[in-house]
């Protein structure tokens, strides 16, 4: 059975949930074709995923009316924080899948009997899609001895573009140009400038900006310039071809991670 835990708290335990819509479907997409003038129809234009919603309805069944009214003030203390908590779902794989979420709106409290409580517990999720708990990582190869591009695949086991990959650079490495040559466009993102030795610098998006933090200076997201995505660097699902370039072609290496991501 598909189990959901939001805040640490295990949902099924607050009584027999009766209803669960939404966590199976997709997100409506943000975005509108363009209408031109004097023509037939729209020009389909690219759109992204907006938020979405998961309900649960819940009966809440307890043996006095005492220990109802102990189970509601118990729901709605986990459900008061203003600040997103983890809801995770556990599928009946196993897997593990989470998004950040929060409540919004009423929980529309019924109350049946003495003893006896129907609630509708609405999920607002910011984010369009669950992440996979366990993380995708790779490593390239040294990038030493020849001016000839690195290679690496990074497969993407989710459902859906990653779009928020993190990049890890580690020197030395001078004016690198990472390329993803598997979307069309090429996804080409390109760091200029010198890490030394023993260096790093991480490349990542964080509460919807993104930064380049060196690990001596700082954030230089100033070095880092982007081709064919408006994303930084995105991966199609499946496997994506990289290549890596650089100038000096001196020991350095670029670790690809992420939380694989479905609708």
């Amino acid at each position: 059975m598909t189990t959901f835990n939001y805040g640490g708290t295990q949902l099924e335990t607050f009584g027999n949930i009766t209803v669960v819509d939404g966590y199976l479907d997709i997100p409506e997409r943000r975005g509108k074709n363009i209408v031109i003038p004097l023509s037939d129809g729209t020009v389909h234009t690219n759109k992204y995923w907006d938020e979405r919603t998961i309900t649960f309805g819940i009966a809440v069944i307890e043996a006095t009316a005492t220990a109802l009214e102990t189970k509601l003030d118990t729901i709605r203390t986990l459900l008061a924080p203003s600040a997103p908590q983890t809801l995770s779902m556990t599928l009946e794989s196993s897997a593990v899948r989470t998004v950040l979420a929060t409540v919004e709106k009423p929980i529309q409290t019924k109350k049946m009997s003495p003893t006896n409580a129907r609630i509708l517990v609405e999920f607002t999720v910011c984010a369009p899609y669950w992440r996979s708990d366990t993380i995708y990582e790779v490593t390239s190869d040294a990038i030493d001895g020849t001016p000839t591009p690195q290679t690496l695949t990074v497969v993407n086991g989710g459902s859906v573009q990653e779009m928020n990959p993190v990049l890890l650079l580690t020197g030395p490495l001078r004016n690198t140009v990472i390329t993803n040559t598997t979307p069309t466009p090429d996804v080409i993102l390109t760091y200029t400038g010198t890490i030394a030795g023993g260096a790093t610098v991480t490349i990542q998006k964080t509460n919807g900006e993104y930064t380049a933090v060196h690990s001596g200076s700082g954030n230089v997201i100033g070095n880092v310039s982007h081709s064919g995505s408006p994303a930084l660097m995105m991966f199609n699902v499946g496997s994506n071809a990289v290549t890596i370039a650089d100038a000096d072609y001196a020991g350095g290496t670029v670790k690809v991670s992420f939380y694989p991501a479905y609708l």
